[in-house]
């Protein structure tokens, strides 16, 4: 029966030969590092509550067609992540896409000098070739003596090509699945440490198309349709499948009239996507959030449609006709914490205006439903 207090293992003893073994192989195994655990905000309340409070360290795949939403989401990851203590990002260009709007709109410092790089900024590594892209991944990672958090985002797996594919001719035999398999070795040398030493890793790809010979075949069970290889998904803790952009998920002024970019504009569009593995029973989930057009600074996501959601479901505020109305006892908690709020707005453009106007009273409420969200969960 334990006792809480710590005994010496007899020599000889079963404790006793697994102490030396493990002294013998600590270069071998992780049993004497402490485990790192944090979690990372997605940007968005809505994901962060079926999540339960965000990505933790690993590796977390993020796969869908273009314009989805991933390489988005990914960098807003990484923003939160690197708010975090010494902690620094990494994002490979391996299709060669950064523009400065994106980069504005992320609201990262990015570096693409290595003099530059240092703690809470992202350094912007320009290569696709597979071995050298996660040989860095991997040199960082063991060789870290100053303790630093590594947030990598790989944007994207489609981008790579293996060193040996590099100069031959397009009429010359490529490797098949080589990517795949390096990428498979690799997670197998890395996972553990990644994950243990507190790292992130995310990495992007494009979904792929099936092609039957045979249309009258059982097509096989897949996860997704992720590229990279199975092996990947197998190691990833999230994977999230970002699902096409059509009309019906435009955000308009007047979601009842037709767009007109003077009289009724686009003003965002809603993201949905659905989890295909989580560590937390949330498989086949379809998350749904709002990103917000115009902005920059790391606030796409227009969150303040969401806390409006929240205050919804929470019945803070209730609805006859265009008015809105507030709850009292949501008053009284906006004033005991130096809020004012009028007793209705009328419309949700107005209720919406509200909280854009006053960037104080929308971090407050983040903070509210995010602590609502940490207790639902324990």
């Amino acid at each position: 029966m334990a006792t809480g207090i710590k005994q010496t293992p007899k020599e000889g003893s079963t404790n006793s030969i697994l102490k030396t073994f493990l002294k013998q192989n600590k270069d071998h195994h992780y049993n004497f590092e402490d485990e790192i655990n944090y979690k990372v905000s997605s940007g968005s309340l809505k994901m962060d509550f079926e999540l339960n409070g965000g990505f933790g360290p690993g590796l977390h795949r993020f796969v869908g067609m273009n314009e989805g939403g991933k390489s988005s989401e990914s960098l807003e990851v990484m923003k939160n992540f690197l708010q975090l203590p010494n902690s620094r990002g990494l994002f490979i260009t391996a299709e060669g896409r950064l523009s400065k709007e994106v980069r504005e709109r992320s609201g990262i410092d990015f570096c693409f000098d290595d003099e530059n790089w240092d703690a809470n900024s992202c350094f912007v590594f320009e290569s696709n070739i597979f071995e050298v892209v996660l040989d860095l991944m991997r040199t960082l990672i063991m060789q870290n003596p100053e303790n630093i958090r590594y947030c990598f985002v790989l944007d994207s797996l489609d981008g790579l090509i293996m060193k040996d594919d590099l100069n031959k001719s397009f009429d010359d035999a490529h490797k098949v699945a080589g990517g795949a398999l390096l990428g498979a070795k690799f997670m197998q040398k890395m996972s553990i440490a990644l994950a243990k030493r507190g790292h992130m890793a995310i990495f992007i790809s494009q979904v792929r198309a099936d092609i039957k010979l045979d249309p009258y075949s059982k097509a096989p069970i897949r996860q997704t349709t992720a590229t990279g290889g199975n092996a990947l998904l197998h190691f990833a803790n999230f994977i999230l499948e970002f699902e096409p952009r059509f009309k019906k998920d435009l955000i308009l002024s007047n979601q009842s009239q037709p767009i007109d970019p003077h009289k009724n504009p686009i003003l965002g569009h809603n993201v949905k996507a659905t989890v295909k593995k989580s560590p937390n029973e949330k498989t086949n989930y379809t998350i749904e959030y709002p990103i917000r057009y115009g902005r920059t600074g790391g606030k796409s996501i227009w969150v303040e449609r969401e806390i409006i959601d929240m205050l919804i479901a929470w019945e803070f505020i209730t609805q006859k006709g265009a008015w809105i109305s507030f709850d009292e006892d949501f008053i009284t908690l906006l004033k005991e914490n130096k809020f004012e709020c009028p007793d209705k707005v009328h419309g949700e453009n107005k209720l919406n205006a509200l909280l854009e106007d006053n960037p104080d009273l929308t971090k407050f409420l983040i903070s509210y439903f995010k602590e609502i969200i940490i207790k639902q969960k324990q």
